[in-house]
């Protein structure tokens, strides 16, 4: 038997386990997903600054991660993960971060999950700082403030949280 023929059976052997073994993506490294409907809604403000940096004092926030792609994939390897959430400022937080930056109107808005807040998803008077994001990082965050609503909407792709 060649060589090809013998790793090409070790690999179809490993995925086989690995189906059998029913192998799935998780939301976060270590935590299963819950295959049955959404990603879980946190509101623990500590949990989220392990995850992002907030330009703000929150008064208290919703926020998820969830897998992006086949959530129970049978193939072994990696998910992406979003994370996403919205941060309601202290009094006076969102004018403070407005007058400190040049915040530019985002002219798509922002696309607040319902479940996050089913109001601001419909809101208008989306701004975006870019001096706050770091392009070249993974898990870098990106942040839309809404000084109307004292809230910023902000998202992550594969965000780099610290245990």
């Amino acid at each position: 038997m060649s060589v090809v023929r013998k790793l090409s059976g070790a690999g179809a052997a490993v995925l086989l386990v690995a189906t059998a073994v029913g192998c799935t993506a998780s939301a976060r490294p270590g935590e299963p997903v819950k295959s049955a409907g959404a990603p879980e809604v946190r509101t623990d403000a500590s949990r989220l600054a392990t995850c992002v940096e907030l330009p703000g004092k929150p008064e208290r926030v919703r926020w998820r991660v969830r897998p992006l792609g086949i959530v129970d994939g049978r193939a072994p390897g990696p998910t992406d993960h979003q994370l996403e959430g919205v941060v309601w400022l202290v009094d006076g937080e969102a004018a403070r971060l407005s007058a400190g930056g040049s915040w530019e109107p985002e002219p798509s808005g922002a696309s607040v999950p319902e479940e996050l807040s089913p109001a601001l998803g419909k809101a208008d008077g989306w701004t975006r700082n870019t001096a706050l994001e770091d392009e070249a990082a993974e898990g870098a965050p990106h942040f839309l403030l809404n000084q109307g609503a004292n809230a910023l909407y902000v998202w992550a792709l594969n965000p780099q949280c610290r245990s």
